[in-house]
């Protein structure tokens, strides 16, 4: 065996010799021999990095979803594709198999054959069965204008660091030009790209400034700023001291946040806001309401003092999301119409672009700038399901006289669904409330499946299947002790006489049996009628 070495191979290089990196302005050439022995058209088009698309009909002799390998033993299928860093056997100056492998970048390949750039700059053309492995997938989506993090070609091939460039073109043959910080341009193999950055409005970013009020060079230093909008080779930022500039997008040495919000007109959100003569941004947030769209990366925001500002899109922190049947904490309105300096509990019943409207749980019902929401304490939607009526469910009552919410919950049918956020339902005592939606704990049973079926039976008199107050049910034995038809029963068995008193300060109710009235008292139960604390419970006299 003769000694093999990288300086052994044939002379396919493109890029190589001594000296500094050097452009390369010039196309990508023509498919090698070997490319040409495998009768690919000259009209071939690149597809997606994975083959040769022919435009001729009958010639199917590539792939297009990418290079298999099969190992050793192995019963998968290894997908190579451009761009994969591999390592190989290739050529020597013999025009024969190396013994040693070298690492390099996988280009393109038809059926039998594939075009790799090893890493001193030689390209070649070699069978398939000459890669031995895969050292890692490329799987990066490039575009022109995108900011790519990049080997670049040296003297001694390619390099070990990387280097900030703006991709100018995506090349067929598994190449991209891209200019570098030095202006430089090179046409690289697309694996050679390591990271990609595509910028957008919104994007927080470190970048260096024009110094000099602008008219001057590149600034040593880099400041925070946001975008506002973006062009082929250029990035329009506002920086934090309110400062806006034009740059080259290779001056933006770092984005340190992805702008990923959906802001929409009435979008709650935290932003930050002008603070100073300058209008400098302000190093904490506050509450706001988005009022216009996003015009040339900006948005007008109403804050909670009703002031209003046109702040940068890359100013907003985050969005605060509630609907309708959230447990919020929220400001209220005082006597005087103005804002609270506490805060309390309530339901979010409906909202529009500015305001929303609210049921606190003392019972008090207001309509309030959405900027006074203060937290989300229960996303409603994402625990209840969708409700319908006839649906039985747990829910909070409003307990009599003052409307406030009560901390007990009671089971109850959906009897319909009301706008503004509202449900009408009937509780076991044949009490109908409308309540906020948001009040429903959980669901029970959902009724579906029946509800024509009980709609054609009540329309034809065939009975609904519920039995109701002024029905009785026998007792086990056949016999019918319980009361007669007509007669008053228990709201709680249904089949007693209700005998109980359930004392309650200085009133009473009379609507359960006597073991159902001990039974409430014993567990803390309130009055089913009236929903009061129980004190005692006796026996109607005579009973």
């Amino acid at each position: 065996k003769r000694p093999e070495a990288a300086s052994e191979r044939r002379p396919l290089a493109r890029g190589s010799g001594p000296g500094a990196r050097r452009p390369s302005p010039l196309p990508p050439p023509a498919p090698p021999r070997s490319l040409r022995k495998a009768r690919i058209a000259p009209a071939a088009s690149w597809r997606g990095g994975c083959g040769w698309r022919r435009t001729p009909a009958g010639q199917t002799r590539y792939r297009g979803d990418g290079l298999w390998m099969f190992g050793a033993g192995s019963k998968s299928a290894l997908v190579l594709r451009s761009g994969d860093r591999v390592r190989a056997h290739f050529q020597n100056r013999y025009n024969e198999k190396s013994s040693a492998t070298d690492v390099g970048t996988l280009l393109q390949f038809t059926t039998g054959e594939a075009e790799v750039h090893f890493d001193d700059s030689a390209v070649q053309c070699i069978s398939k069965t000459w890669i031995a492995e895969r050292i890692s997938a490329w799987d990066l989506d490039l575009a022109p204008g995108d900011l790519a993090h990049a080997h670049y070609t040296s003297g001694k091939g390619r390099t070990l660091g990387t280097d900030l460039g703006v991709v100018l073109a995506v090349l067929e043959g598994g190449r991209v030009r891209i200019r570098f910080q030095d202006s430089v341009v090179q046409t690289i193999p697309m694996g050679w790209v390591e990271q990609v950055i595509r910028l957008q409005p919104g994007d927080r970013v470190m970048s260096s400034f024009k110094v000099n009020d602008g008219r001057g060079a590149k600034s040593l230093k880099t400041d925070l700023g946001s975008v506002l909008q973006v062009s082929a080779e250029e990035v329009h930022l506002v920086f934090d001291d309110n400062v806006e500039q034009n740059v080259p997008k290779t001056w933006v040495a770092q984005r340190t946040r992805a702008w990923d919000l959906n802001v929409e007109i009435g979008s709650v959100v935290d932003v930050h806001f002008e603070v100073g003569d300058d209008g400098r941004r302000s190093t904490s947030t506050d509450i706001g309401i988005v009022v216009t769209e996003c015009v040339e990366g900006r948005v007008a925001v109403q804050f909670q003092d009703t002031i209003q500002q046109t702040v940068p899109l890359g100013w907003i922190a985050r969005i605060r999301e509630w609907g309708p049947g959230d447990r919020v904490q929220a400001h209220f309105k005082t006597g005087g119409g103005e804002k609270s300096n506490d805060t309390d509990i309530a339901t979010v019943m409906s909202s529009s672009l500015l305001e929303a409207e609210l049921y606190f749980d003392d019972g008090i019902q207001q309509c309030l700038s959405k900027a006074w929401v203060t937290e989300r304490v229960r996303s409603w939607s994402a625990e209840v399901p969708e409700l319908a009526v006839g649906d039985v469910v747990v829910a909070h009552f409003k307990r009599p006289g003052n409307h406030c919410r009560s901390v007990q919950t009671d089971r109850g049918i959906i009897l319909s669904m009301l706008p503004k956020g509202q449900v009408s339902i009937m509780f076991q005592d044949d009490v109908t409330q409308v309540i906020p939606k948001g009040w429903i704990e959980a669901m029970v049973t959902r009724w579906s499946g029946q509800r024509e079926k009980l709609a054609q039976d009540e329309e034809t008199g065939g009975g609904s299947g519920f039995e109701t107050s002024a029905t009785t049910r026998p007792r086990a034995g056949g016999a019918s002790s319980g009361p007669t038809v007509g007669a008053p029963e228990c709201v709680i068995c249904m089949d007693a006489k209700p005998n109980g008193v359930i004392v309650h300060g200085e009133t009473c109710h009379q609507s359960t049996c006597f073991s159902c009235a001990k039974r409430l008292h014993r567990n803390g139960d309130t009055c089913p009628i009236c929903r009061e604390p129980i004190e005692t419970v006796c026996r109607l006299h005579g009973e």
